[in-house]
């Protein structure tokens, strides 16, 4: 039996060949479902960088993102995750 996900995954990948740093959410279906408008308004803020190759939709309504920042990747995650759910998630 598949495993049912309500809160955003957060991971951190570096570029074995540039070394450069992306961040990658995981948004399943429920979390959206109660959360979708902050976080479009956190995917419109101009500090997080993605394009349309850095997106990929599943058809339960969940999404997977690819994004950079000038900022630390962590702290502009957290900026989401904390004032939604009062709590930080283990990274």
């Amino acid at each position: 039996m598949a495993e049912v996900l309500t809160e955003a995954q957060f991971q951190i990948f570096t570029n074995p060949k540039t070394g450069i740093k992306v961040g990658r959410i995981y948004f399943p279906a429920l979390f959206l479902a109660e959360f979708h408008v902050s976080v479009i308004q956190w995917l419109q803020r101009k500090e997080i960088i993605f394009d349309d190759k850095d997106l990929k939709q599943y058809g339960d309504g969940s999404f997977r993102l690819y994004f950079r920042t000038n900022n630390s990747l962590e702290r502009e995650y957290l900026k989401l995750l904390i004032p939604l759910t009062g709590k930080k998630q283990r990274i």
